[in-house]
């Protein structure tokens, strides 16, 4: 039997073989479109979450910031007005203290007595 006597006697078998090979690799690249799809909308939806969640904890930990940053100015300004009365009591302590003097009375006899002990 010849090849050409071959492919004639079994030609209708071949063109079978060949359209099931084709009808199922039809199939499997049909089911692996579906299955990348599938792959990707579960990523994009990942992702997509990933991105929310980024986006809350940014606008979250912003407006925490802001919120230090607005308490620490505030603190540093009561601080400031804080060093600046103290300042004003000094000063005025320090004129009331030079415009002022101090007579203590019975310096002198505790300065007796302690002559006295000593000798």
């Amino acid at each position: 039997m010849t090849p050409e006597q071959f492919f004639t006697k079994n030609m209708k078998w071949i063109a079978l073989a060949l359209l099931f090979l084709l009808a199922f690799k039809t199939m499997q690249s049909c089911n692996r479109g579906m299955k990348l799809d599938m792959t990707n909308g579960t990523y994009i939806h990942q992702i997509d979450s990933l991105k929310k969640q980024y986006t809350d904890y940014r606008e979250a930990t912003q407006d925490s910031i802001r919120r230090l940053n607005f308490e620490l100015q505030l603190a540093n300004q009561h601080a400031k007005s804080s060093d600046e009365k103290a300042k004003a009591v000094q000063s005025a302590v320090e004129k009331i203290k030079s415009n002022t003097t101090v007579v203590v009375k019975g310096v002198e006899e505790v300065k007796k007595e302690n002559d006295s002990i000593k000798k």
